[in-house]
């Protein structure tokens, strides 16, 4: 099939696409795509027969969403002389190939994301498109489905990772599955609610941005998963979840924004943000998976770091999954030099929440740039209130949450905060000795960049002064010693997350 006299048309050339389960020949104006022989713990296609089947699924499936795209099934047969030959539709085999009419790759939506070349149109008009799908996709069969089903294709995702677990991190790993438990405990009830509403469809099961071609004004999508039924069968909220993750993935805040709002406004019910970013995490390390099994088939020679990427889909679930923890706002809060903003700039990092720090905005009220050196009146108490009142307005603002970074020191700085805000927010108090304190504070004194205007002398005085936070209930208020490594502080801040997130289930 490499070769072009293989092919009636006689192409010029042929090019061969490999993935860890397929090749694709493009040959000419058309596509053949031939399932390899392998079986995973996901997937079988491990006889000719089994591999015929699934070829006809595919095509049956792809129909629905790219009728234009897909041709049909082709026999692959001996020849006389004992070579091979493309037979007719319809005659026996030795394998089975999938006919497609061969498109424009620079037009997936991946290929225009990656040029900068998506907008906002664009990307609503794939959600309409998929909205459009949803309503009309097969309800999934009586039975089928169950929030304990879930957790079992959940588990077995990163049962197949376990083997990988020293390159991708085993404490991660560790911690990634259980955010996914607590989260599926926390949210029994609605997954099994939304299978009663009808919300768990035959859908696309690989519905990335890959596999999105917009030309000619249409929206088509190829690639439906046909290996699983139970893996095709899902809640909608699943199947969109592809497109978020790829979109957040690359960075486009503003697409994955839109695709999320148009589907809401074509009649799509995704279930909330939260359950729509926890199914976009679970699609991570899915796809972590399956650059962890390509990988393994690599040769030496081609290798590399061959779970690079691999690891890039761990720190993308990550991201998402504290979306789906979401929405937050997290005050991360003590005297200065505790390590408040330090630990605060790394959560924003991590999960792209947006960052408030006080220290900006004090600045910004006062007209002044960041690294500019405020005078002691921008400090007073009225300023102080100001502060803390904007810090509140904006945190109100921002629709997945916000990592608020101030020293709440005063009670009535906090009271400004909670007016303005109007939600319920966690506290996080970071603790450091004494000693730790006067040495970070010296050090940032000499930093001419430094943003905080608090001197060793303030940093001291703001921990004598410092008035408890008993008001916060204690569910909502974590003691954290920042005078470790930091990822020490992470961990133990999101196991904390975790075991707030599974109590939540009525």
């Amino acid at each position: 099939m490499r070769s072009p006299s293989f092919y009636p048309n006689a192409p010029a050339s042929v090019e061969v696409v490999e993935s860890h389960i397929s090749w694709v020949f493009l040959a000419g104006d058309r596509a053949f795509k031939l399932r390899k022989p392998v079986v995973f713990p996901f997937l079988d296609y491990g006889t000719p027969e089994r591999r015929r089947e699934m070829c006809e699924a595919e095509v049956r499936l792809g129909q629905r969403l790219a009728p234009d795209l897909y041709l049909g099934v082709r026999p692959v047969t001996r020849s006389e002389g004992g070579g091979w030959a493309l037979g007719a539709p319809g005659d026996p085999g030795e394998e089975h190939v999938v006919e497609m009419r061969r498109f424009d790759e620079s037009r997936t939506l991946a290929a225009l994301v990656s040029r900068g070349e998506a907008d906002a149109e664009l990307v609503r008009s794939v959600a309409r498109r998929v909205a459009r799908f949803h309503r009309s996709a097969e309800p999934a069969p009586p039975g089928s489905f169950d929030a304990g089903a879930v957790a079992d294709t959940v588990s077995e995702n990163f049962g197949t990772l376990l083997p990988y677990a020293d390159a991708l991190g085993s404490k991660e790993l560790a911690a990634a599955h259980r955010f996914a438990v607590a989260f599926l405990h926390a949210r029994h009830e609605q997954l099994e609610d939304r299978a009663t509403r009808g919300f768990v469809r035959d859908c696309h099961g690989d519905l990335r941005a890959e596999h999105v071609i917009l030309e000619g004004g249409s929206v088509e999508v190829f690639d439906p998963l046909e290996f699983d039924p139970a893996l095709r069968q899902i809640d909608v909220s699943a199947d969109l979840a592809f497109l978020v993750m790829d979109l957040v993935a690359a960075g486009a805040d503003d697409l994955w924004t839109a695709l999320i709002s148009e589907y809401e406004s074509a009649g799509g019910d995704h279930g909330g943000r939260p359950l729509l970013f926890f199914y976009a995490a679970y699609r991570a390390w899915v796809r972590a998976k399956v650059a962890c099994l390509r990988a393994g088939e690599l040769e030496p020679s081609e290798r590399g770091d061959p779970l690079a990427e691999a690891r890039q889909f761990a720190e993308l679930a990550r991201r998402l999954a504290w979306r789906a923890r979401g929405p937050l706002v997290i005050v991360v809060c003590g005297a200065s030099a505790t390590g408040k903003t330090h630990l605060a700039e790394h959560l924003a990092s991590i999960s792209g929440l947006l960052h408030l720090s006080s220290d900006v905005v004090r600045k910004e009220i006062a007209g002044l740039a960041p690294q500019q050196r405020a005078p002691e009146s921008d400090y007073s108490e009225d300023m102080s209130v100001r502060t803390y009142q904007e810090l509140g307005s904006r945190a109100a603002d921002a629709p997945d949450g916000a990592i608020v970074d101030a020293t709440f020191r005063r009670n009535a700085h906090r009271a400004a905060f909670a007016d303005a805000f109007g939600g319920h927010a966690l506290f996080v108090e970071c603790l450091a000795p004494v000693a730790v304190v006067a040495e970070r504070a010296a050090r940032r004194e000499l930093d001419p960049e430094r943003v905080s205007d608090a001197t060793a002398e303030i940093a001291a005085r703001q921990r004598a002064e410092f008035e408890p936070l008993d008001e916060v209930p204690p569910g909502a208020h974590l003691s954290l010693r920042t005078d470790r490594p930091l990822g020490e502080q992470l961990a133990e801040l999101e196991a904390w997350l975790d075991a707030r997130l599974a109590a939540l289930r009525p």
